[in-house]
């Protein structure tokens, strides 16, 4: 499945509870008082309904190497902790997600520093949904070709994956389709975007 797949619409649940853990609350031991708590969860359900959640991926015959991965089209993958993640893989998923920049623009017009917060907490969150709603779609497509997606997904700039795989993702998932455009230091614009890779192996 070296095709891109699109999907323009994916299906997010308002992470309510998620957005409060983020915006530094917790649901069992946070007491607030209930007008600012309305006004919190009104605040992030506007800013939940301009969120436009959509992704892209593929999968990638691979071949995984003691300090990183070799990729189909001869693009390295450096990372010693994701090549021994994905031990056994024969492909790799490669899969981005943006929220669009229309939250994104709502929150920069906020006045109050607060309800910016909001905004950009429910941009975050709808981010990391959508990923999540992404790969529990391609574990089933997968499937079907008897394939197993894993679970753990790693991204950029993370453990010691350098940021500047999102180049790679950019170029191969044709973003600047989706609305995304990356930056000189690589940074994906939306910034509520998410890339991912994940280790794909056959079923016996």
């Amino acid at each position: 499945m070296t095709d891109r797949s699109t999907v323009e619409h994916l299906p997010v649940l308002f992470p309510e509870k998620e957005i409060f853990y983020r915006l530094g609350g917790n649901v069992t031991k946070t007491v607030l008082p209930e007008k600012i708590r309305a006004e919190y969860r009104r605040t992030a359900l506007q800013a939940f309904e301009l969120c436009r959640p959509c992704g892209r991926w593929l999968v990638a015959t691979a071949q995984v190497r003691p300090d990183g991965v070799m990729l189909d089209d001869g693009f390295f993958v450096a990372g010693r902790d994701f090549a021994a993640r994905c031990a056994g893989a024969t492909r790799i998923w490669c899969a981005a997600v943006t929220v669009g920049s229309e939250v994104l623009s709502a929150r920069d017009r906020q006045e109050r520093v607060a309800l910016a917060a909001v905004y950009d907490a429910v941009a975050g969150e709808c981010a990391d949904a959508a990923m999540d709603m992404l790969q529990k779609q391609c574990m089933t497509t997968l499937r079907r070709n008897g394939w197993t997606l894993a679970v753990r997904r790693y991204s950029p700039g993370y453990g010691d994956m350098p940021l500047s795989v999102q180049r790679y993702f950019y170029d191969r998932l044709k973003l600047d389709e989706l609305g995304i455009s990356l930056n000189t230091n690589n940074f994906l614009i939306p910034e509520k975007s998410v890339t991912a890779f994940a280790g794909v192996t056959e079923e016996l």
